[in-house]
């Protein structure tokens, strides 16, 4: 089961990549994004080295990790738009860009990095995002209610549930 982020802008530049990542390294973890990463070349699964602070976990520690999603950036068509109100296709249809940040959960980590990375994107550029319709217009708060939920999630996972990758490299 996938689950799409959408983040609705004029446009995206790679101007925002290290405000975007300096933002991430907030959440009790230090990352990096795969070397020569761009939004305008960029169309699959985006790769995150990292290693947590403080995990919950000892088998966690002094780890170094990936994990990631998948990220492509589309016009935006209001016509093509699907499960919006019409009262939010009015206000996304001044738009024209859509950053996709799609979750296919294959670890224990990829729901913190498509979570928080899209509310982060939202945060810097001031835009809405949304999920199953859901838009949030605001984005003041995203990124403080993203990492809550991100912290319950991960909360819930049992220490013999988690499912990650070590970093071996980037292929």
């Amino acid at each position: 089961m996938s689950m799409d982020y959408l983040i609705h802008l004029d446009d995206i530049s790679d101007e925002i990549i290290p405000q975007m990542i300096s933002e991430l390294n907030k959440f009790e973890m230090s990352c990096e994004i795969r070397p020569g990463f761009s939004f305008a070349l960029h169309s699959g699964f985006l790769p995150f080295r990292f290693r947590l602070s403080n995990p919950g976990i000892d088998l966690l520690k002094g780890r170094d990790l990936m994990s990631g999603f998948e990220l492509y950036v589309r016009d935006f068509h209001v016509s093509e738009a699907k499960g919006f109100s019409q009262d939010d296709l009015s206000r996304l249809s001044k738009l024209k860009k859509t950053v996709i940040i799609r979750l296919c959960p294959l670890d224990s980590f990829e729901f913190r990095f498509s979570e928080l990375t899209s509310a982060i994107i939202a945060e810097i550029l001031d835009a809405p995002r949304s999920l199953a319709g859901n838009v949030i217009f605001d984005s003041r708060t995203i990124v403080e209610k993203s990492w809550e939920a991100v912290k319950a999630r991960e909360k819930s996972i049992a220490n013999d549930d988690w499912r990650y990758h070590e970093f071996v490299g980037w292929s």
